[in-house]
């Protein structure tokens, strides 16, 4: 799977950037920012070895061609849905809310609950 070496390649640049960064510059905050980005990285790569193991996906065949794939059922998508403005207008005020007035967190907050409950009713 050239996307697992991908992510395993990236958290392990990561991890060598944070070392050195530390031992360079003593700063917690950057270390510490770059060890959560090792982390992500490391959760990606076992969420694909995890949900990946069996899938057969046409793409990880070493001999695949464009022509092969033809007709493969991908999934669906929903191409005109509000939600995701709606989302990223709740997490914005969220987290402007944890800088500027603790009022917009707790109203983002709700907003992101809400949202979260909607789309969950709405998959079923």
């Amino acid at each position: 799977m050239i996307a697992l070496r991908l992510f395993l390649s990236s958290a392990a640049f990561t991890a060598v950037l944070a070392v050195s960064y530390w031992l360079v510059a003593h700063d917690p905050a950057g270390t510490v920012l770059l060890g959560f980005m090792t982390a992500a990285l490391l959760v990606i790569a076992g969420y694909m070895v995890a949900a990946e193991r069996n899938a057969g996906l046409y793409a990880d065949d070493e001999n695949a061609t464009p022509a092969g794939a033809r007709g493969e059922r991908i999934g669906t998508f929903v191409l005109h849905s509000p939600a995701p403005f709606w989302i990223g207008l709740a997490l914005m005020g969220l987290l402007l809310g944890l800088v500027v007035a603790p009022a917009a967190a707790g109203l983002g907050l709700i907003a992101l609950l809400f949202l979260g409950a909607l789309m969950i009713v709405r998959s079923r």
